[in-house]
């Protein structure tokens, strides 16, 4: 039989600094004794010691405080065997409760920020939800009309341009089911960005850049159509409310005042506030079509204009997406992807939800008109 090894060497850091302290190791049943030369013993019980870490070369043992915590690092590979033989088994214990402690610590930091983040996010949307319908139709103009101040739009449009794609407005709305309260009217942004946007209460904003894409009136109803809807459906009004809730709810939380009056002064100023979900965009796709359809307008025009969007989105992949910002009025822009959902995905239901009419013959929607002559050059 060997007898057991109850004497090693290690060194001994104090805590208070960085110095390393050699010492000899007696183990014994209730404690661990370090001596140092011309100083007292030290006991350590092992009660209150902590075995720090899974590591058993170097075997690391903590004795104290955060404030001067100190570590005794023994190196001799025989340690382990020895200490795991005399020591009680509740040291070790304690070593690993502590590693675990910190696995479930962060764990549950995690979870809290993440049920943080889906209380911020949910609250707000559910209680704007409930408020939507109890918004006038009033606020939203002025709401809308507000917004499409700040806007850089062309202030000397092409007359024939705009009235073909007011006369398009005009068409579609003569399809919508029941009267609707909002004034539906076009403008039009110089950008070159391929985007059109529905602000509350009824404009619709077409860019200077997807009048370069559309190649004919029915392209562009189908895109128009789609922001019809957003209007009707309130789609812009009840992202603004959300964003809006989320903001002053978030800041409330945190108990800063000043920062919701700021944030409500400076909301309708940001066009990315809009908020449009991807459940609301699908529905405006959905909606749109129909709308296409009741008009007796060519659907294939709305495919073929999202069919170029998918085709921008792929020469754009692996990159930033297009961002126009206009710097004196503090406003900002991102293309008709950043808030879209998947073009191709987009694309697939579109072209499902046409196929019972691709055998129809349609009539051209401007029969007299040449559209790429008359749009503006690219």
């Amino acid at each position: 039989m060997h007898a057991r090894k109850l004497q090693f060497a290690g060194a001994l850091f104090d805590g208070k600094s960085a110095r390393r302290h050699p010492v000899d190791i007696e183990l014994t049943p209730r404690e661990i004794i370090l001596k140092r030369p011309d100083h007292e013993p030290i006991h350590w019980f092992y009660s209150n010691l902590r075995w720090a870490g899974n590591t058993i070369n170097p075997f690391n043992i903590e004795h104290g405080e955060s404030e001067y915590l100190e570590t005794l690092v023994v190196e001799d590979p025989n340690f382990y065997e020895s200490v795991s033989k005399i020591a009680p088994d509740s040291f070790f214990i304690a070593g690993k409760q502590t590693e675990i402690n910190w696995k479930i610590y962060i764990a549950g930091i995690l979870i809290l920020i993440f049920s943080a983040y889906v209380f911020v996010k949910a609250v707000p949307a559910f209680l704007a939800d409930r408020m939507i319908d109890k918004i006038p139709v009033e606020w939203e103009v002025t709401l809308g009309q507000s917004i499409l101040k700040m806007l850089p739009l062309e202030q000397k449009p092409n007359q024939k341009v705009l009235a073909v794609l007011q006369d398009t407005v005009d068409l579609l709305e003569q399809s919508v089911e029941g009267k609707q309260p909002y004034d539906l009217k076009i403008y039009i942004w110089p950008g070159n960005t391929v985007n059109a946007l529905a602000l509350p209460g009824g404009p619709i904003v077409v860019f200077q850049g997807l009048l370069n894409q559309a190649e004919s009136p029915e392209e562009l109803a189908g895109v128009i159509a789609h922001e019809i809807q957003h209007v009707l459906l309130r789609h812009s009004t009840r992202g603004i409310l959300r964003n809006l809730a989320q903001n002053m709810f978030l800041t409330l939380l945190i108990g800063d005042v000043n920062a919701v009056m700021e944030g409500m002064a400076s909301l309708a100023g940001e066009l990315e506030t809009l908020g449009l979900s991807r459940d609301m965009e699908a529905e405006a796709d959905r909606k749109g079509m129909e709308l296409i359809l009741a008009a007796n307008i060519d659907p294939h025009g709305m495919i073929r204009i999202f069919e170029k969007l998918t085709q921008e989105e792929s020469s754009q992949e692996g990159g930033i997406r297009e961002k126009t910002v206009t710097e004196e009025k503090g406003i900002e822009f991102f293309s008709y992807f950043s808030t879209h959902p998947s073009s191709q995905n987009r694309l697939t239901k579109l072209e499902k939800q046409m196929k019972p009419y691709e055998n129809r013959t349609w009539r051209p929607l401007f029969p007299n008109l040449n559209w790429n002559e008359m749009k503006p050059e690219n």
